[in-house]
Parts: structure tokens; C-alpha cells; sequence
């Protein structure tokens, strides 16, 4: 059973994946416009991450991030975009070529995998994903302990019908971020690093 639900998972990556990018493309270029004369170049973020069984890859993301004073800064249309997950868009190309999962846990640098315990290390049987149960179960509000707990109950609980719940989530979890988004004066220091305790 277990099985028959992973190529269901994959079959249903790829389709909603085509579909979701040819869909969206004319509000990823209204993103790219914006990045290009609101913030300039470049307007892609490009780093590695890892994946399944810890493989590296190359994760796409609209660019939010910038340095002043050899600091990090998220700027205003950067904090919207990151608010309302818009920045995560490119990462349907990444979807498409089977580096990522549409529900998994959230692909993260290489160099916390040696900072994982015997059970967070699980996490890595799974493709990383656009979005999951941590992300709708808190996202960036609960702690990286607690993240890691609703990753390791999503393996552990995995089915295709909890993949096609945590999709439909999702939509509606955005629609209320972009609904209830208040913009703020000032730029926001980047989220605090896993450090294994946390």
C-alpha cells in the first residue's frame, strides 16, 4: 500500500506541478518585475539544499534577501513575499525535476543533517517539500524542535489523501496570509539557524 500511494505522490507531483507553473506564470513575472525595479538584480536566489537521503540540489527562490553592513535584511517587498510564501514559486521548476516533493519536509541546508537526533533524521527518507505539515501546523511561529516533530508524524502517518488534505490547506493558509498581511516599517533580521537544541 505503501508503495501504490509513493507513485501516486509522484504522479500527482509532476501533474499538479505543470500544471501549477503554467498556471502561475503571469504572477511570477509580475514578481520578477517587481524584484527587477523595486530591489534589482539579481532576482533569483540560488543555494544548495538537501534532499532525499541527503542528495544536494539546487533550490530556486525569488530573491528577498540583502546585506547592508555585512548584515542580513529582508526588504519590504522581500517580507511581503516571504510572508505569503510567493518566494517559494521558482521552487515548482526544482517540482518538476524531481528534486522536490509538492508536501514534505522543508528542504534545509546539508550542514544541519549532522545536527539531527535518531528520530529528526528521518526526514531525510522523504523528499523535501513546497509545503507540509509543519508548515500549516505553525510554520515559522513553533520551534525547530517542534517542526521537526510534525515532519517525523508526517512520514510516519503518510498517505496520499494526507498529501492531497495538507495541498488544499495550504491554498487556503495563503489565501488568509495574503488577506491578512499588514505591512510594517523597517526590514526583518532572517529566522535563527537550526542549532540542534532549538
Amino acid at each position: 500500500m505503501k508503495k501504490i500511494n509513493l507513485i501516486l505522490k509522484s504522479v500527482l507531483d509532476y501533474f499538479l506541478g505543470v500544471l501549477l507553473a503554467i498556471m502561475l506564470i503571469p504572477i511570477q513575472v509580475v514578481i520578477t518585475l517587481l524584484i527587477f525595479f523595486v530591489d534589482g538584480k539579481p532576482v533569483f536566489f540560488v543555494q544548495t539544499r538537501a534532499g532525499q537521503f541527503g542528495r544536494e540540489f539546487k533550490l530556486f527562490k525569488f530573491r528577498t534577501i540583502f546585506n547592508n553592513n555585512g548584515k542580513k535584511f529582508v526588504s519590504k517587498l522581500g517580507k511581503f513575499l516571504r510572508y505569503t510564501r510567493l518566494d517559494e514559486l521558482p521552487q515548482l521548476y526544482n517540482l518538476i525535476t524531481g528534486d522536490i516533493s509538492l508536501v514534505g519536509p522543508r528542504p534545509l541546508y546539508k550542514k544541519y543533517i549532522k545536527l539531527y537526533n535518531k528520530e529528526q533524521i528521518k526526514r531525510l527518507n522523504f523528499k523535501p517539500g513546497i509545503t507540509g505539515w509543519a508548515q500549516i501546523n505553525g510554520d515559522n511561529n513553533i520551534s525547530w524542535k517542534k517542526k521537526f516533530e510534525l515532519d517525523i508524524w508526517y512520514i510516519n502517518n503518510f498517505n496520499i489523501l494526507l498529501d492531497i488534505r495538507i495541498i488544499f490547506l495550504t491554498f487556503i493558509f495563503l489565501i488568509k496570509k495574503i488577506i491578512l498581511y499588514r505591512n510594517k516599517t523597517g526590514s526583518k533580521i532572517i529566522d535563527e539557524e537550526f542549532n540542534g537544541k532549538n
